[in-house]
């Protein structure tokens, strides 16, 4: 199915996008919780937002 995840920049704009062909939500969450580091992510299908990811910070 067509999932995407966006990456978000701190003043909540797009700046980058990752196809996902996942079977479903919850493996497009996982994927996209793979693809976290320095800005956060929302995972859409098609038109809908599924989830919010929030970034990992490094010490």
């Amino acid at each position: 199915m067509d999932y995407r995840a966006y990456i978000i920049d701190d003043e909540g704009h797009i700046i980058g996008v990752h196809e996902l062909n996942c079977a479903g939500e919850d493996e497009a969450k996982q994927q996209a919780a793979k693809l976290l580091d320095g800005h956060d992510l929302e995972v859409w299908h098609r038109d809908r937002r599924i989830a919010v990811l929030k970034r990992h910070t490094r010490h």
